[in-house]
């Protein structure tokens, strides 16, 4: 069985050596992705040039995603680097100054902290275990009452759940990153505390200044992230479910709910959508996952993800092999059910496009003996398409461009392949034949349902359909 869902592997310490990442990638891993909040750039694009090497050695479009760590705000040092016990009802200065924290005080590194965050607002300290609330301005900082108390250590994350940052979306940092990135070829950028469109469209336009098309990938995070959700897909080219911040952001309770609404709106903009954090977290010590673990994952396979992505646990994980390859057993498990989650087939839209997909989907549906859904394509816009109709069957992504094909990798369903191009139909349907039986997806006798732009050279629109059986292109000239 063709797994729909990708799996994205965060690499790191336990995972950089060339034998471990084959290992994983032929235990399933779709996509790569290269966490930059941590390590040096240089040595990330070290990776990435040797994660192409091993994808080549094992016959795999293999995508590489560069995570850009985006404005984390910290907390300073703590006297003696020890950790503060800040208890309920207690009252701690936040501040700008740069000092050792105590229970009186502590640096917040955020020099506009007193202009954007205001009496009454939430502060949230290392990852939302403790919680804050400004009570008033004083000289250098705000003075704060414990609501949930704990001890602090130093160098911890802070959210301001309530108040709008005026800081940039990209660091200086992540300029470095996107340079990097741009000149490697990396095929996704993830742009981390999206709070709008324009935080979308700053971070192209950087990608862009570097010499760069790069798609982006948008990590919603925020409350404002989820405030502002169809204005940021409408612009980005894919979408990140980011629940570690978002589940400090947010109650834990609405963090499910969340998760399913950014799924639905990123099938409404046809863009694909990763679901991501503590997914299999208990295998970074332990050989086998949680049965809440296993419920996550499968929830997630059933709401339609296009991607699951694994973090801790193959970046620093004592199992990262066996991670991936429980990942997709899981995956797989869940897609053998019944999908009561599959989209209307009738179509929204007048986009002729989308109609041509809606009917390839109905066909296969309609004819067990249909294999697949091959689709020729230039700039992946056919094969997502496709994938964003969730037809049962694989769909075989035939391009020319091999920075596409990778691409595609991150596509629920979408098995890419390369081909040269071609200028009429015949030769279309002579490649099909070819590149099918050539990677053991199909064989002759098997149908497919074929779809493409016609004339052949045409950009930006699916127009064709046609019920094939391969083995058979030699009678259509």
């Amino acid at each position: 069985m063709t797994r729909c869902t990708k799996i994205v592997c965060t690499l790191g310490p336990a995972s950089s050596a060339p034998e471990t990442i084959a290992a994983m990638i032929r235990a399933g891993m779709d996509v790569v992705r290269l966490n930059t909040s941590h390590g040096e750039i240089a040595a990330h694009m070290a990776t990435l040039r040797l994660v192409r090497e091993v994808a080549r050695a094992e016959g795999r479009h293999i995508a590489v995603l560069v995570d850009l760590g985006g404005p984390k705000l910290r907390t300073g040092r703590t006297k003696g680097l020890g950790p503060i016990p800040l208890l309920a009802g207690a009252t701690v200065t936040l501040t700008t100054e740069p000092l050792e924290g105590t229970t009186a005080a502590i640096t917040v590194e955020y020099p506009r902290l007193q202009e954007d965050v205001h009496t009454g607002a939430r502060v949230l300290l290392d990852d939302g275990k403790i919680e804050l609330r400004v009570e008033q301005e004083v000289q250098g900082g705000l003075a704060c009452r414990v609501v949930v108390g704990g001890e602090l250590l130093p160098r911890k994350g802070v959210a301001f759940p309530d108040s709008h940052l005026t800081l940039p979306v990209l660091t200086d940092r992540d300029r470095e990153a996107i340079a990097a990135g741009v000149a490697a070829g990396a095929d996704l950028f993830a742009l981390s505390f999206v709070r709008d469109a324009g935080d979308i469209q700053e971070a192209r336009a950087a990608i862009r200044a570097a010499g760069g098309d790069t798609p982006i990938v948008a990590k919603i995070e925020l409350r404002e992230g989820v405030e502002n959700l169809d204005a940021i897909l409408s612009v980005a080219d894919g979408a990140m479910v980011a629940r570690g911040d978002l589940g400090v952001e947010l109650p834990p309770e609405d963090v499910p709910l969340q998760q399913r609404r950014i799924i639905r709106a990123a099938a409404r903009h046809r863009i694909p959508v990763i679901t991501a954090t503590q997914m299999l977290e208990s295998m970074i010590d332990a050989p086998r996952p949680t049965r809440a673990e296993s419920s996550d994952v499968a929830n997630a396979v059933w709401d339609l993800s296009d991607a699951l992505m694994l973090s801790g646990e193959t970046a620093v994980g004592h199992y990262v092999v066996e991670t991936v390859a429980m990942m997709d057993r899981i995956i797989r498990r869940a897609e053998s059910a019944t999908n009561e989650n599959a989209p209307p087939l009738a179509p929204a839209t007048d986009d002729h496009s989308y109609v041509v997909a809606l009917a390839a989907r109905r066909i296969v549906e309609s004819d067990a003996n249909m294999r697949g859904i091959a689709c020729f394509t230039r700039s992946g816009y056919t094969a997502r398409l496709m994938s964003k109709v969730h037809p049962p069957v694989p769909i075989f992504a035939i391009t020319p461009d091999e920075a596409v094909a990778r691409r595609l990798s991150l596509a629920r369903s979408v098995v890419p392949l390369l081909g040269p191009e071609v200028e009429t139909s015949g030769a279309m349907l002579r490649m099909v034949d070819q590149l099918l039986v050539e990677h053991a997806c199909a064989s002759d006798g098997d149908e497919v349902v074929v779809v493409a732009s016609m004339p052949v050279q045409t950009h930006g629109t699916t127009n064709f359909l046609k019920l094939h059986t391969v083995g058979e292109s030699s009678q259509y000239g």
